[in-house]
């Protein structure tokens, strides 16, 4: 029995799949379900056509120009063994995300397969996810190399290293307008900054508003007027309280 495939939502505008026709497109997608956890199946043309197109009196005459165009765009590679035929999702794991794999009863390609080589290239369909996980990369590198806030001077630095560290965990940023907010959310719940991000590390949580405060985690109110909350510059918090 064979395993639920998925399909990411870029598959549709890549450029390789835009250089094949609309039949071998839908080709590519079908042999997923019949591949195995290592992304290789039988590759008999006749097999394949009754398989994946059981209702398409057509296909058998038409499967063999299909393959032929996903092999050429670097999509499958065809091979022989024991005098069967086979084939090769490239860059399988690139396609599909598979827990807890089963180890694969079809012979591997060899050096002597046909187009082996093309299984160690990357197909343009995978050339363009690998510039999007170059490009997020480079973003993260950039990000990391921005300089980090200091300590303000009315919080503990155990603290403000907890906070931070709960920011990174949550994949949230540390900026000088998620800083601002917290300060306004601790003014408006009548807190000290410190005394507010102390309550945001023992709750975990991504962000923190004064509405969500619990009495018993409330400083005693200090005084404050709707002019002090006014002029204070905040960034504010999302309708899922992230700043």
């Amino acid at each position: 029995m064979g395993r639920i495939r998925t399909i990411k939502p870029e598959f549709p505008q890549s450029e390789s799949m835009g250089r094949v026709s609309r039949d071998a497109r839908l080709l590519f997608v079908l042999l997923w379900t019949v591949a195995d956890d290592e992304g290789r199946a039988r590759g008999s043309s006749r097999m394949l056509a009754s398989l994946l197109f059981p209702y398409d009196d057509d296909a058998p005459k038409h499967i063999g120009r299909w393959l032929d165009e996903l092999e050429k765009e670097g999509c499958i590679i065809r091979y022989q063994s024991g005098g069967s035929s086979y084939l090769q999702v490239c860059n399988w794991l690139n396609h599909q995300k598979i827990d807890k794999p089963s180890a694969s009863k079809l012979p591997a390609p060899t050096e002597g397969s046909r187009a082996f080589a093309n299984i160690l290239e990357c197909s343009p369909l995978d050339q363009d996810q690998g510039k999007d996980q170059d490009q997020g990369k480079e973003r993260e590198s950039k990000s990391a190399r921005a300089p980090a806030l200091p300590c303000p001077d009315d919080v503990d630095e155990i603290v403000w290293k907890d906070w931070c560290q709960l920011r990174k965990a949550k994949r949230a940023p540390v900026t000088q307008t998620v800083l601002d907010g917290a300060r306004f959310e601790a003014a408006k719940a009548g807190m000290a900054l410190g005394e507010f991000l102390r309550i945001w590390c023992t709750r975990g949580s991504q962000g923190l508003e004064a509405a969500w405060l619990k009495p018993s985690e409330r400083s005693l109110p200090a005084k404050r007027t709707v002019h002090d909350l006014s002029t204070m510059n905040y960034g504010g918090v999302d309708d899922d309280g992230r700043f």
